[in-house]
């Protein structure tokens, strides 16, 4: 254990791993489906922490964007689809601890917009300042003073990740994106049917 304190990349690894592993339990076995949704987007920004850590900064970036993002779609379906009543999400939303929750994230990305902002992304070639792209640069998980394969090392990862997704895995991505649009149509017939049986129910 006293090598893992000497070495803030791997804390850092296992902190975001231990989050990343609670959050998942939590959407597993919480009750209340929006506290699962919370927690689900909780697991992703851990997730974003690994890959930040290990020098995928644009597979981080991109975790954040989408994944994150795509999940406050998803309270919105399970708003829809389950009925919520709105004391019901207003109860859940007042809890303090929710409250401080939300502001430290909320902080957490302010920290690291502006500070994106004003330093640009790590670069050993080019100045520091503003936006750059970015260069060779590598984050390697050992033991303090030992010498590690290296998780990323090319001319900026983002373009080697754009070349692998639109090049090398066209269609698979393309299928992915297809599944997806499968999986909301799903959701939407399902919501109906529910929504038909309660009308009906009404209606005799």
């Amino acid at each position: 254990m006293v090598g893992v304190f000497d070495n803030p990349q791997l804390l850092l690894f296992f902190i975001f791993g231990g989050v990343l592993i609670a959050g998942a339990l939590g959407v597993v076995f919480h009750p209340n489906p929006i506290s699962s949704a919370i927690l689900l987007v909780l697991t992703f920004f851990a997730l974003a922490g690994i890959y930040a850590v290990i020098g995928s900064i644009f597979v981080a970036t991109m975790q954040v964007l989408v994944y994150a993002g795509a999940i406050m779609v998803l309270v919105v379906f399970v708003l829809m689809l389950l009925s919520l009543h709105e004391e019901g999400i207003t109860k859940l939303w007042n809890h303090p601890f929710k409250k401080v929750l939300v502001l430290v994230v909320v902080v957490l990305l302010g920290v690291v917009l502006v500070n994106a902002v004003r330093e640009g992304i790590p670069n050993t070639d080019l100045s520091p300042k503003g936006y750059s792209s970015s260069g060779t640069y590598e984050y390697p998980l050992t033991q303090a003073g030992e010498e590690g394969k290296k998780p990323v090392f090319a001319e900026g990862n983002t373009a080697v990740v754009g070349t692998s997704m639109f090049l090398d895995y066209l269609l698979p991505f393309e299928i992915v994106s297809i599944l997806l649009l499968a999986a909301v149509l799903g959701a939407v017939i399902l919501g109906k049917k529910n929504l038909g049986k309660k009308s009906g129910e009404g209606d005799v």
